[in-house]
């Protein structure tokens, strides 16, 4: 006996062809968020905000099913943590300790999914960190079991590579250097921040001393270490040599002050963003730490059912891609906000050059 989905199937043989053909409903004009707010000149739009697999647009196919049989029980983010983009690829990355996994929206695709762990590895227990190299192989980082699992570009399990043997007990961050192919990890037992090869070769060892509790590391485009201390209420920044070469921020409640930073990040002109997860806020500073920007503040979505663009209820984790657009994970509101810095980079991208 054929099946009902069989069938359908079928008619969607027959009849997606002819999709195109049909005649569109006008789509109504979307409100725009800018910040600073005008009359200000704006530096960053608001794009989207991703929750479940709802939020990633349908194929045409997609959507004809989806007018069939209805939509499947979308897959949703629980508790993120951090966030990876990969423009190359047109997908993200979103480790879930929710989930204790991490899923990956893969927006060319239009697809949500799981990244796979084969029978006979180890799965992910505690996700945290996810970082990419010149191929685009994916590192994530596990803390309880105090490892890296590494895949290749299509999502193939490598190896793991071991940070016991390293004296990295407790890794709560990492970060790449692309050019120099170089792991950083932020190690929270030993408070210092590791340098190894790919391979997980051990190479050097930053901060030593020199930290209270390391959570974030980002590398701007001179190879310098962007590295987040929690508990001293700063961001330290270091040459590849593990060289301090200054540092800044002071807490309080003021402008660019900083309550719990929870992660950094650089945007292709090396300014540097701090997450606080306390403030609900992102601040924006230069390379010399004088503030640029401070973007967001608290909205809980679940109390209102409203996407509420740059609301947030404990940011947690961020990235900011090779096209200057920027991931933010809302945790509480369960959620990835995506943002565009509107960098010259990004200017001269639109008019062709």
């Amino acid at each position: 006996m054929i099946s009902a989905r069989f069938f359908l199937l079928i008619i969607s043989m027959v009849f997606l062809p002819l999709l195109p053909a049909c005649s569109t409903a006008p789509v109504a004009q979307q409100e725009r968020y800018f910040w600073p707010p005008p009359p200000n000149a704006p530096k960053i739009e608001w794009l989207k905000a991703y929750t479940s697999q709802l939020d990633i647009d349908k194929s045409s196919g997609q959507r004809f099913m989806a007018a069939l049989v209805g939509d499947d029980q979308p897959i949703s983010l629980l508790k993120p943590v951090e966030v990876k983009s990969v423009p190359e690829m047109d997908r993200f990355y979103v480790s879930d300790l929710g989930r204790s996994a991490v899923l990956v929206f893969d927006l060319g695709q239009h697809e949500l999914r799981q990244l796979e762990i084969p029978d006979g590895v180890p799965p992910l227990s505690h996700p945290l960190s996810i970082v990419v190299d010149q191929e685009n192989n994916l590192y994530v980082l596990d803390r309880r079991s105090a490892s890296i699992y590494v895949f290749d570009r299509f999502e193939k399990y490598l190896r793991s590579i071991k940070l016991g043997p390293l004296s990295i007990s407790s890794p709560v961050a990492m970060a790449i250097d692309r050019k120099s192919e170089r792991i950083y990890v932020a190690d929270a037992t030993s408070r210092a921040v590791f340098g190894l090869g790919l391979d997980g070769r051990y190479l050097n060892k930053i901060g030593a001393g020199q930290f209270n509790l390391p959570v974030s590391v980002a590398v701007n485009s001179l190879g310098q270490l962007i590295i987040a201390d929690a508990f001293d209420v700063q961001v330290k920044i270091f040459d590849s040599d593990g060289m301090l070469l200054r540092n800044f921020g002071q807490r309080g409640d003021g402008a660019g002050d900083f309550q719990l930073i929870k992660s950094v990040a650089v945007d292709s002109e090396d300014n540097i963003y701090v997450v606080d997860g306390r403030m609900h806020n992102i601040s924006i500073f230069n390379q010399r730490g004088e503030l640029l920007l401070v973007l967001g503040g608290y909205y809980a979505v679940s109390l209102s059912g409203k996407v509420a663009p740059g609301g947030f209820s404990v940011p947690i984790g961020m990235d900011i891609d090779a096209n200057d657009k920027i991931y933010v994970v809302d945790q509480l509101n369960a959620r990835v906000q995506v943002f565009q810095y509107l960098s010259e980079k990004y200017q001269r991208s639109l008019r062709g050059e």
